[in-house]
């Protein structure tokens, strides 16, 4: 096994470099033409040989004119934690501001419009645009955790009504239609042009230091043999724990500990592991709650047993502290996003980046985790800008594929180059595991749908450490009565049927 990983990961360093996603207030932790038949397996692409172009997708794209028309996108107010900001305003000499001011002059000189953006409440100017009429946003860029909410007001229409894309293309990420789609419907549109779904990757910082001082297992080894387990997760995180200051209490502040940063509901251990909390049924058309199902439940009690209140290798109570004990060479793993490489500039100690753990037994749906990102949102109502009669969507649905596949192309190697790898992690080794990490990503139906009160039911029964039984019950009540609404709402509007 680890020699064909190793062979991955030369192999990767020869295709389009994925990029990696950041995390703010927005995004921290908050609570800070396809169509539904089509599969949503990766398309493989070819290696190219030295004749062939190094910009196929972008080639491959159609590139009519659209008459000089603007195209309207809305997102928040940029935050420099994380990358909702989608153009520039000028060049400046910033290596992935340029690539992006570029890429949007590109496509827009190709298909012969203007890309707009309107900063604001980007979630309550498509809300507006589409209430009043006006139609005048033709996508968001919002956080997931946003979508159910407007999906169910019926402000959002399903990527698969656009004509002219195609989401099998590697620009359109293939875990998130696996993972989001609902009524065989895609509402959220991961397609490659800002990167904060990049930056919102879960992963482990580790001090490299503390490895060596404690002659523990690399962790990145551990990975490539197919050897990182939960287990020696929790071997390694109590063997560093050391009371610096003999006073017989383990303190944040004070002394070494294993496991600082996120919790995350445990959904990076979870999807690691091949469980997911929620899932959708084609079939029966309704979530799934999996709180009881056998091999949930015995992942969810090696979860506990690192997490559990009465662990103290583990603090995950104030991430901004627990920040400063990884900063400081007193914490061996820093659970956050791959976008917190920017608040780590001051460590002085080598380390790495790498995956959560699986569970001790195979899994077939072993997948990383993203937590909250930014997406594209179409609205249900936009404008006919060139009077032919018909709302704009195949100008959008253009202009969306000729972006991703010139960011694919060309300026996600200059985000993974120039901005992850480059300032924050400090081998090659570390940016393989996140090459690796990108190719099968995993997102939430319960932050995208909002089952966050039946997401903290199971983590305070994880923390804990009471097993799942008792909380079981409560927990399926709610999770029925929650769903069961949300799938009536969405119901009410299916602009894609």
């Amino acid at each position: 096994m680890k020699k064909i990983l190793a062979v991955l990961l030369s192999l990767l360093m020869l295709l389009p470099l994925l990029a990696a996603c950041g995390e703010s207030g927005a995004n921290t932790d908050e609570p800070g033409g396809a169509d539904a038949a089509q599969s949503t397996e990766v398309t493989p692409v070819e290696e190219t040989d030295e004749t062939e172009s190094p910009t196929v997708h972008w080639d491959a794209v159609a590139k009519p004119s659209l008459g000089g028309m603007d195209i309207i996108a809305t997102t928040n107010n940029f935050d420099s934690n994380f990358y909702n900001v989608l153009d520039w305003e000028e060049l400046s000499g910033d290596n992935l501001k340029d690539a992006m001011y570029n890429r949007n002059r590109a496509v827009e000189e190709a298909l012969d419009c203007k890309f707009v953006v309107i900063y604001g409440d980007g979630s309550g100017i498509v809300e507006h645009s589409v209430v009043s009429g006006s139609g005048d946003v033709d996508f968001a860029y919002n956080l997931v955790s946003q979508g159910g909410g407007l999906i169910q007001k019926a402000i959002l229409a399903p990527f698969d009504m656009l004509n002219n894309i195609d989401m099998t293309q590697p620009y359109w990420d293939q875990g998130a239609q696996r993972y989001l789609r609902i009524l065989g419907k895609m509402y959220f549109g991961f397609v490659d042009f800002g990167f904060d779904h990049y930056d919102s990757l879960a992963v482990l910082f580790y001090n490299g230091k503390l490895v060596n001082d404690y002659q523990l297992e690399d962790p990145q080894e551990l990975m490539l043999e197919d050897a990182w387990t939960i287990d020696k997760f929790e071997t390694q995180i109590s063997t560093v724990l050391t009371d610096l200051n003999g006073d017989g209490k383990y303190r944040l502040t004070d002394d070494v500990l294993g496991l600082t940063g996120r919790e995350y509901w445990f959904q990076p251990l979870l999807n690691r592991s091949g469980e997911f909390l929620f899932t959708w049924d084609d079939n029966e058309e309704n979530f799934v709650l999996h709180m009881t199902d056998d091999r949930f439940v015995r992942v969810s009690e090696a979860i506990s047993a690192i997490y559990s209140t009465q662990n103290p290798a583990t603090d995950y109570s104030d991430y901004d502290k627990g920040r400063i004990a990884f900063s400081e060479g007193r914490s061996l793993f820093y659970s956050r996003l791959l976008g917190d490489f920017r608040q780590l500039r001051e460590v002085e100690d080598d380390y790495g980046v790498v995956c959560f753990p699986r569970y001790s037994e195979a899994s077939d749906d072993s997948s990383f985790f993203v937590k909250n990102p930014t997406t594209l949102y179409l609205p249900t109502v936009v404008c006919d800008t060139n009077g032919d009669g018909r709302q704009d969507y195949d100008e959008i649905g253009l202009f969306l594929e000729a972006m991703g596949a010139y960011t694919y192309d060309i300026t996600l190697d200059v985000y993974l180059e120039n901005t992850v790898i480059g300032k924050g992690m400090r081998d090659e080794r570390s940016a393989d595991m996140v090459r690796l990490m990108m190719k099968n990503r995993s997102f939430d139906l319960g932050e995208a749908f909002g089952f966050h009160d039946v997401m903290d039911q199971y983590l305070r029964a994880v923390v804990k450490g009471e097993g799942l039984a008792s909380a079981a019950q409560k927990t399926e009540k709610l999770f029925n009565r929650i769903s069961s609404k949300i799938v009536e709402k969405i119901r009410e509007f299916d602009l894609g049927n």
